[in-house]
C-alpha cells in the first residue's frame, strides 16, 4: 500500500510504494441521476456504456445548451404522447477548439451543478402507480 506524504517538496511529495486502487472524482463524463445526485466516470466506462447501447439500438441522445445527454431508450415512460426518462443518464460536454486532442471538454463539480440547473428546466415530476418521480423529459 503506498504511503503519502505532503511537505511542500515536489522531488519527494507525494506517493511512495504501491497504489492498489485509485478513482478520480472529477472527468470528461459523468453520470447524472434524476434525483440530482451524480458521480464522474471513466472514458473506458463512457464508452462501454455509449457501445452497448449502440450494438442494441438503444442510444438516445438528446441536446440541452452545449451539453450532450445520452440514455437509453428502453428506459423510456410516454405520457399522452410525450416521453420521460426516469433513472440516470451520460454527460458531457464537447471540446473548445483549444481542447484538442479531446472530444469532449472537462467536467469539474461546478459545471456539473451547471448541467443540473441547466438541466431543471427538463426535469418534471411523475406520478406512477402513485409514487412521485423526478424525471427527465425528452421530446
Amino acid at each position: 500500500m503506498g504511503k503519502f506524504s505532503l511537505n511542500l517538496d515536489p522531488i519527494k511529495d507525494g506517493f511512495v510504494g504501491t497504489i492498489e486502487k485509485a478513482a478520480s472524482t472529477a472527468g470528461r463524463y459523468a453520470v447524472i441521476g434524476t434525483n440530482y445526485d451524480h458521480r464522474f466516470i471513466s472514458e473506458k466506462q463512457f464508452n462501454a456504456y455509449t457501445d452497448e447501447m449502440s450494438e442494441k439500438n438503444t442510444l438516445g441522445l438528446l441536446l440541452v445548451s452545449s451539453f450532450m445527454i445520452f440514455y437509453d431508450t428502453t428506459k423510456l415512460i410516454e405520457i399522452d404522447g410525450e416521453n420521460y426518462l426516469v433513472g440516470s443518464f451520460l454527460v458531457v460536454e464537447p471540446a473548445g477548439e483549444n481542447e484538442a486532442p479531446h472530444a469532449y471538454a472537462w467536467l469539474g463539480d461546478g459545471d456539473i451543478e451547471a448541467v443540473k440547473e441547466t438541466l431543471s428546466e427538463y426535469l418534471t415530476e411523475l406520478i406512477i402507480d402513485g409514487e412521485r418521480y423526478d424525471a427527465l423529459h425528452v421530446d
